[in-house]
């Protein structure tokens, strides 16, 4: 047996060789053993035979188009596949497509894996985060009755992130040959755990040195307390924001909606609401510049890139305290840059600055998740956008949004 012979015996993905036709040709034993049948069995059978009843018509004329213009990817591509077992069970499946040809016939590769567990791994971890953003939200409407329930609230926070985590590991189990994505779950689990432990141990703290006020009489030192619970809770929202808005975009939830908007209306109206962020005693400047143009973008993106830049001019202002947002048009191109005076970001840590989980060497004792930036560049691509980046230490950063005026 030739050794090519040998490997497609032998393979223990799922390949199945049909001609111009539909109709299979050849079909591996691993192949015929995922949907239930002997090798026998398959050959000379139509593929639509592999495929639930209600979807054989439509495959029908998706092959033909196939055929027409044959290329070598995934099908399915953000949407759930799902095959045909003997039995009449339906599974879960990720097709892969190849092509060749022989004495000028067409002939087509389907390679064929069962993901049902997966598929399920993945649900799993999608309902904690939406669990987990829910409670979140319940907390924070409710300070008032969180302050005598927060030693039981932190318990259960804990029970949640450990069951996050064990969602976790069964994915990274059932995609161990995906490296990058066991890399990037494995920097998560590690940085969540410290982010968590900060805010949870000042809550603690607070909620302690406040009983003793109460005993004592000194209800007036409570309310510093307060604040830093609040501040806390706070906290916690944002990296759980954070890990929820890259669950949505590894999801393919967000989709760019763009409608026609004036550009000075909508940026007076941000500038508004970046204001309420901005702490006491911390200078914040605005301008526009020749902005009397209509755009046809998602203003919601947008939004969500410029207050995450903001929050970051003003987290990483240092002692001079100034931050500024500049937003003019150029031609077709709407710029929009924030600008700080502060830490200043390193060449090295220029280079990983969009990386999940990446955080500057110089950013120590500054609470963050490292996902804010690579979350912008991925809203970026979604409104066609590009973004700049001018940084020295212990001077300044500077972040330069552009974007078209029409969005395609």
């Amino acid at each position: 047996m030739e050794n090519q012979d040998l490997i497609f015996a032998e393979a223990n993905i799922g390949i199945i060789v049909s001609n111009s036709g539909g109709v299979i040709e050849k079909v591996n034993p691993f192949g015929a053993s995922l949907f239930g049948y002997q090798v026998k069995e398959l050959i000379g059978q139509k593929v639509e035979i592999l495929l639930p009843k209600k979807v054989r018509e439509h495959h029908v004329d998706l092959r033909s188009g196939y055929m027409s213009e044959p290329s070598k990817r995934p099908m399915g591509q953000e949407r759930d596949l799902k095959a045909l077992r003997k039995s009449g069970e339906l599974f879960y499946v990720e097709v892969s497509l190849s092509y060749y040809r022989v004495n000028g016939q067409l002939f087509v590769v389907s390679f064929v894996s069962d993901v049902t567990e997966s598929k399920k791994n993945r649900d799993i971890a999608k309902n904690y985060a939406r669990e987990l953003e829910k409670k979140v939200e319940e907390r924070t409407k409710d300070l008032s009755g969180a302050l005598m329930e927060l030693n039981s609230v932190n318990k259960e926070l804990q029970e949640e992130v450990n069951r996050r985590e064990e969602s976790e590991r069964k994915v990274l189990s059932s995609l161990e040959k995906e490296k990058e994505l066991s890399l990037l779950k494995t920097r998560f689990v590690s940085m969540a755990s410290h982010e968590f432990r900060t805010p949870l141990g000042g809550i603690l703290g607070s909620i302690d040195l406040i009983d003793k006020y109460i005993e004592s009489g000194k209800l007036d030192k409570c309310q510093k307390h307060i604040k830093t619970i609040k501040s806390s809770v706070h906290n916690l929202t944002s990296i759980l924001n954070d890990f929820l808005s890259v669950d949505k975009l590894e999801a393919g939830d967000i989709k760019a909606r763009p409608v026609r908007f004036s550009i000075n209306a909508k940026m007076e109206k941000w500038v508004n609401e970046f204001e309420r962020i901005v702490p006491e005693g911390y200078e914040f400047d605005f301008e526009l510049l020749d902005n009397g143009d209509i755009a046809f973008q998602d203003e919601n993106i947008i939004f969500n890139i410029l207050l995450n830049l903001v929050s970051n001019a003003i987290k990483y202002g240092g002692e001079e305290k100034k931050a500024s947002l500049v937003s003019m048009v150029s031609g077709n191109e709407w710029l929009i840059t924030v600008s700080d005076s502060g830490i200043g970001i390193s060449e090295e840590d220029q280079k990983l600055l969009f990386s999940r989980f990446h955080r500057g060497s110089n950013v120590t004792g500054i609470q963050g998740t490292g996902l804010g930036l690579s979350i912008i560049a991925k809203y970026l691509e979604y409104i066609e956008g590009e973004i700049e980046v001018s940084s020295k230490l212990n001077t300044g950063s500077s972040f330069t949004v552009k974007l078209p005026l029409e969005l395609k």
